[in-house]
């Protein structure tokens, strides 16, 4: 099941080779390895690995070794803007890392169900990242710490509703995330990534992008579709779609993907333009 949401991604590199290692060198002070068990991860699965802390010339005192995750954009200008943190929690305690001394911090994070992915149909999303960060508070030291990109893939239920929109003819053009509840879903966390689409061929000049935005639960997969030049419908379940896991490989997405757009297109046009462009990537 692979199909081209965009024609010009380049898949990520590496990917099969083993553990991901991501390390950091303050001078004259500790050092830092983070080395992921497993690169690609799943919503509602784990991240692991393990923090490898080595001793610099002097012996000092660690407070804390901490790990956060968050996701981070391009803003349009070069840079990154980062999100809210989904997850943030501390490895240990303050202890005493003496002179060249090798210290190594296992690590098992759960990952909710809700959080964005990175790649979709094995290829990178583009300008989206979720960033690790490994932090590392060191008394009288810089924070030899670092962010750094993991993977995160769709679960499988999500797949089958990606794989249609690319068969449908969408195109990813760019991907945020959005401080912001979503209409007509039980939605967790204080935030939600949304990839803005270009339609298919046959409606374009009659539609403009097309929001595509997953909540995930234990039990379930959700996903709202929202267009972005078009007045938002006082019935909340309109673009709405929500199935048990296992039904969603069921499911013609197809129909009622293609069913909504046509029921879109009828929408009386907004008189401004959808938050995607004002927040997001500029559309390449």
């Amino acid at each position: 099941m692979r199909a081209d949401l965009r024609g010009e991604w380049s898949s990520r590199s590496g990917e099969g080779n083993g553990p991901l290692s991501y390390g950091h060198m303050a001078g004259g002070g500790p050092s830092v390895d983070t080395i992921l068990s497993e690169p690609n991860c799943k919503p509602g699965g784990v991240v692991a690995g393990k923090v490898h802390l080595r001793g610099g010339p002097q012996p000092v005192e660690i407070r804390h070794v901490t790990l956060a995750l968050m996701p981070r954009m391009q803003n349009g200008y070069g840079g990154e803007k980062a999100g809210p943190e989904v997850y943030r929690g501390a490895l240990t305690r303050g202890f005493r890392l003496d002179t060249a001394q090798q210290r190594d911090l296992a690590f098992s994070i759960p990952l909710p169900y809700e959080l964005p992915f990175t790649t979709v149909l094995g290829h990178e999303l583009p300008g989206f990242t979720i960033g690790m960060c490994t932090e590392v508070d060191a008394a009288g030291q810089p924070d030899p710490g670092d962010i750094d990109p993991i993977s995160v893939e769709p679960l499988e239920s999500q797949q089958w509703v990606l794989a249609a929109i690319a068969r449908l003819g969408f195109q990813i053009s760019n991907v945020t995330f959005e401080s912001s509840k979503l209409r007509g879903v039980a939605q967790q966390l204080p935030f939600h990534q949304e990839m803005h689409l270009n339609p298919p061929t046959s409606y374009q000049g009659r539609i403009d992008k097309v929001g595509l935005s997953f909540v995930a639960s234990p039990r379930t997969m959700s996903f709202v579709l929202r267009a972005e030049d078009r007045e938002a419908p006082s019935d909340e379940s309109f673009g709405v779609f929500s199935v048990p896991h296992a039904e969603a490989g069921e499911t013609d997405w197809n129909a009622k993907i293609g069913q909504w757009l046509e029921a879109a297109v009828a929408l009386p046009r907004s008189s401004h333009s959808g938050s995607g462009a004002a927040h997001g990537t500029p559309p390449p």
